[in-house]
């Protein structure tokens, strides 16, 4: 075979288009907004757990433990978040890589209640753009011949995040929003922004809300009176129905996990959040 002809095989749009077989899977929708942004132009990704299920409580089917053992990459938070991929990363064949974000993230990056570290990672601006720079990262790796492509991706997403931000602190500026949470899920959001809320009902999603917690909060919002109350499903808890009747909150549901696939990118998600506190003040 002519040695011309050699090298149109080997570099022949076959070859270039070779990244169509290269399967990334996410566990949640939010990290599959991130990197379906890194990977425009190339492919997409595939969320493991449905937006309607809840990355706390879920079981893997089989069809889900079909899909993972074939990906290239699995990316997710971590087993405390995602308690039912577990067992997961023991059972995935060797060609399978895997990104635990948690793990890979700066300790800085990580922070939560009473040590805790909270899993909602994905709701800093900060975190968005450190996960996009390790899913680019990773990507290159398993895909050199579109390594540029992911890095001017994440160039462009970074633009947008920072371009993002900077609204949204002129939208907020000047105001001081007055809420509670059902639960510790909006720490990293806080951190980003220099907001804090005025308690939780709980302090996390798996908790029940202890007398003691309880009265110590609706002490505190008779004192100071809160405006919201923020939730990410519903129906509300007994506990967070008679504390915002009691109250009068106005209840916002914060959809941080894009139930529903409503959401096309990750600013998406993230906006709403901001508009939501603009109005809590």
């Amino acid at each position: 075979m002519p040695f011309i002809l050699i090298l149109a095989l080997l570099f022949s749009p076959t070859q270039l288009l070779a990244t169509d077989n290269l399967k990334i899977v996410t566990s949640i929708r939010p990290l599959q907004l991130i990197t379906d942004e890194i990977l425009q132009g190339v492919g997409e990704s595939e969320s493991l757990i449905q937006s309607d299920q809840s990355p706390h409580h879920f079981q893997l089917k089989p069809s889900q433990l079909k899909t993972a053992s074939k990906a290239d990459l699995i990316i997710w938070v971590s087993n405390d978040f995602e308690t039912g991929l577990g067992r997961l990363q023991n059972i995935l064949p060797s060609k399978t890589q895997q990104l635990e974000l948690a793990d890979a993230l700066p300790s800085s990056s990580l922070i939560g209640e009473n040590h805790d570290i909270d899993g909602h990672i994905w709701l800093s601006p900060e975190n968005v753009l450190l996960i996009a720079q390790m899913v680019s990262q990773k990507l290159s790796l398993l895909d050199p011949l579109n390594d540029q492509v992911y890095l001017t991706n994440t160039m462009k997403l970074t633009h947008k995040i920072q371009k993002w931000k900077q609204q949204s602190l002129q939208k907020i500026r000047g105001i001081k929003p007055r809420y509670i949470l059902d639960h510790q899920f909006m720490t990293y959001f806080e951190h980003s922004f220099g907001l804090q809320n005025m308690g939780s009902l709980r302090n996390n999603h798996d908790q029940g809300s202890s007398i003691k917690r309880l009265s110590e909060l609706h002490s505190q919002l008779e004192k100071t009176p809160a405006k919201c109350l923020l939730v990410t499903t519903l129906p509300l808890s007994r506990q967070a129905e008679q504390t915002a009747k009691k109250f009068q909150l106005e209840t916002k549901v914060i959809n941080m996990l894009s139930e529903g696939n409503k959401h096309k990118t990750i600013l998406d998600l993230l906006d709403p959040v901001i508009n939501s506190l603009s109005s809590c003040q």
